[in-house]
């Protein structure tokens, strides 16, 4: 091969190398669940102990708790936060292998649930939702593994909350950008109205909101209208970037409720901005360096 060809080509290589990273900058990466607690030290050692996570001092300031590629983030709080199960955000998950007998083993624990164990469709398939220290529900469910798994969120239009992360946070949405609204009851999966988006090791999991009366998995009263999360015990859900001005400038620019500017947020000592996302969900982008992958990948 001619020296000039050699260069050529090892220009386009270059090229390509940094397009396939301007690419994979531009998807956003899970970062942290923030919960507001009024015994963070209570919830701490609960989240220890029932799931593993490793406590750690965030930006060697505060302290929190990590869980396979991201955060627990606590916000004291003097008050008990709400917890009706009126907002975008349902609850937090952790996977099981044995769920049968884990749900026995924690129950002997006397780990409180909000619903005890439950069949899925195939075998040995089950879930199970368990009570936080601040009533938030905590859902394990048969994934073959025990790591922090997913986020359920619940939406007025599957499709239009999917596409809203697709579209501002680079996130692909698993079933597509149109997943038909399933005709009946919402008794069983075949019935519900779902989109899944994957960040990450975390999936994002979308549900048409239940609000039909009688919903044997819902134990609430139909969800007409959606509050705000902020407040809440899942106060809010954040993504990080290694440089958030950009899409500071790219959300604003599209017309995207901007709750708080650029700022650096203490006591965490992190750099980020606020943003409102479908359903009233408080979202945080973070500026923050990708966290290498985990021993078990």
């Amino acid at each position: 091969m001619r020296a000039g060809s050699v260069l050529l080509w090892g220009a386009m290589l270059m090229t390509a190398t940094r397009i396939a990273g301007a690419a994979a900058e531009d998807a956003a990466r899970f970062h942290h669940v923030h919960i507001n607690t009024t015994d963070q030290a209570r919830s701490m050692k609960f989240y220890e102990e029932v799931f593993g996570a490793v406590p750690v001092k965030f930006m060697n300031r505060v302290d929190a708790l990590f869980t396979e590629r991201s955060f627990l983030l606590f916000n004291v709080v003097e008050e008990e936060p709400r917890n009706a199960w009126t907002t975008g955000i349902w609850h937090i998950g952790w996977g099981g292998v044995d769920v049968a007998h884990e749900f026995q083993w924690w129950k002997k624990q006397g780990v409180p649930f909000h619903t005890e164990l439950q069949p899925l469709p195939g075998e040995d398939n089950f879930y199970m939702y368990i009570k936080g220290p601040d009533q938030e529900a905590i859902e394990i469910n048969t994934m073959g593994h025990h790591r922090f798994a997913h986020v359920h969120l619940f939406a007025d239009d599957v499709n239009a909350t999917s596409n809203w992360y697709a579209d501002h946070l680079g996130l692909a949405s698993r079933r597509g950008r149109e997943v038909p609204k399933p005709a009946g009851s919402m008794e069983t999966l075949a019935g519900i109205w779902m989109n899944f988006i994957q960040c990450g090791n975390v999936n994002i999991i979308v549900f048409g909101k239940p609000d039909q009366p009688g919903i044997s998995w819902w134990p609430g009263k139909p969800l007409v209208a959606f509050e705000p999360t902020r407040g809440h015990v899942l106060d809010h859900l954040a993504f990080s970037y290694r440089d958030i001005g950009p899409v500071y400038e790219r959300m604003k620019a599209a017309g995207l409720n901007i709750v708080e500017p650029i700022a650096v947020r203490e006591p965490y000592g992190m750099k980020s901005f606020f943003v409102l996302g479908p359903e009233q969900v408080l979202l945080e982008i973070v500026e923050a360096k990708p966290i290498p992958e985990g021993v078990w990948e």
